[in-house]
């Protein structure tokens, strides 16, 4: 079902970035933070998230700054012109996800809604895979 939403996505809306750079823009609105929690975050290398901060910082989307108490490390901060593509891009992924639900019955697409709230709560929690999940008990 993702991939099929994806490909409409791409059909009838013309993004000036790609998903993966969606995907950081929106990290970075909640907070700025280095390039090994981007890797982390995105399950890639620190090599290719280099590689996509470049692309973002010669967009303008964001900002490095190397931290004064350790050089080594940058700290990522999304600019205001990042955030206003960023709200671009989510109104027009917003409209049509409205247009393909708008097909469904309004109590249907409320159970939907709040399902799809539920499962980001569940998919954001630190802690998901502790506990009963992987056989553990936890007091």
């Amino acid at each position: 079902m993702i991939y099929r939403v994806r490909v409409l996505h791409s059909r009838y809306t013309v993004d000036e970035i790609t998903d993966t750079q969606f995907i950081v823009l929106r990290l970075l609105r909640k907070a700025p933070c280095n390039t090994s929690f981007l890797a982390h975050m995105l399950g890639v290398t620190l090599s290719a998230v280099t590689a996509l901060i470049n692309r973002l910082y010669k967009m303008g989307l964001v900002e490095r700054e190397r931290l004064e108490k350790d050089r080594r490390q940058v700290k990522i901060t999304i600019t205001p012109k990042g955030r206003q593509v960023l709200a671009n891009v989510e109104d027009r992924r917003n409209l049509l996800l409205a247009v393909y639900l708008s097909h469904l019955p309004e109590n249907k697409r409320e159970q939907l809604l709040d399902l799809l709230r539920q499962a980001a709560d569940l998919f954001e929690s630190e802690d998901i895979l502790k506990g009963d999940v992987l056989g553990e008990k936890t007091d």
